[in-house]
C-alpha cells in the first residue's frame, strides 16, 4: 500500500490521522488496539514492534485503524458529557484542561488527535461516583449495600468500566450544585467510593471512555442517558464533601 492509498483511506474514513512518524518505525502519542506491543506509544519502545512495520499504512497510523477513541468520545458528548484531551497513557491532564472541555462533536477529531479522553464534571454539570475495586475496596458492592439498607435502588445511568473492574457512574447535578471532589473513601457513601463533582470553581474530572492506561481500556459499560442525581446519594455527599 503506497502513501496515496493511505491518504485516501484517511479521507474516506472521516477520521483525522493522529500520531506522527518518529525514527521511521515508531510513533509518539498514538493509540492502536491492533498493535501487538500494547496500545500506548511514547517513543522508542515501538521500534521493535512488528505491527508497525507491516506496511506504510501501519507506519502512517491512520485513525481509521483506531476509531475507538473518537467513537467513545462522541457517545459521551451525545450523553451531555464534556470531553477534553488527556496525555496518552496518563490520568493527569495538562494545565488549562477546563478551558478545553467541549460538548461539540465536530471539535473532537482535532482535539483528541493522538490523545486520551477526559470528562470534565463542571462543564458537564455532573456528579460522578468512582467505584473502586482494589485490594479490600469494593465500591460497587458498598454502594449496592447502602442502597439496600436505605430501601433505595441505584438508578440506571451512563456507566464506564475501568481497567481494575470498577465503575464510573455519572449523574446529572441539580441546579446550583457545588459538590466537589473527594478521594480515599472519606465520604458517607463508604469505602471504595470516590466523588467527582462540579465544585465551586474548576470541578473534578474522570478518565473517559476510549482512554487506554497501562494498555488497559476504559470502555462504556452502560450506554443510557445520564440519570438525575438521587437525593439519597446527594444528601450523604453534602455531609462530608468540601466543594472546590
Amino acid at each position: 500500500m503506497n502513501t496515496r492509498d493511505v491518504q485516501a483511506i484517511i479521507k474516506a474514513s472521516g477520521y483525522a490521522r493522529h500520531g506522527r512518524p518518529y525514527g521511521g518505525s515508531a510513533f509518539r502519542g498514538c493509540t492502536c488496539p491492533k498493535a501487538g506491543c500494547g496500545a500506548v506509544a511514547d517513543g522508542s519502545e515501538r521500534d521493535d514492534c512488528p505491527e508497525h512495520r507491516l506496511n506504510p499504512a501501519q507506519l502512517w497510523h491512520w485513525s481509521a485503524e483506531c476509531p475507538q477513541v473518537l467513537t467513545a468520545a462522541r457517545t459521551a458528548v451525545d450523553r451531555g458529557l464534556a470531553v477534553f484531551p488527556l496525555p496518552i497513557g496518563s490520568r493527569v491532564p495538562e494545565r488549562g484542561w477546563q478551558r478545553q472541555a467541549t460538548l461539540l462533536p465536530e471539535r473532537l477529531p482535532e482535539l483528541l488527535a493522538g490523545r486520551g479522553v477526559g470528562i470534565g464534571c463542571r462543564a458537564s454539570n455532573v456528579v460522578a461516583l468512582d467505584l473502586d475495586v482494589h485490594g479490600d475496596d469494593d465500591g460497587p458492592g458498598v454502594l449496592a449495600a447502602l442502597a439496600e439498607r436505605l430501601g433505595e435502588t441505584v438508578p440506571e445511568t451512563f456507566t464506564v468500566a475501568t481497567p481494575s473492574g470498577g465503575r464510573h457512574l455519572y449523574f446529572r447535578a441539580p441546579m446550583g450544585c457545588t459538590i466537589g471532589s473527594v478521594s480515599g473513601g472519606r465520604t458517607a457513601l463508604g469505602p471504595g467510593i470516590d466523588i467527582r463533582g462540579p465544585g465551586n470553581r474548576n470541578g473534578g474530572y474522570l478518565v473517559g471512555p476510549g482512554s487506554v492506561i497501562g494498555g488497559q481500556p476504559y470502555v462504556i459499560a452502560h450506554d443510557v442517558p445520564v440519570a438525575p442525581l438521587p437525593a439519597w446519594i446527594s444528601d450523604r455527599m453534602e455531609m462530608t464533601v468540601s466543594a472546590r
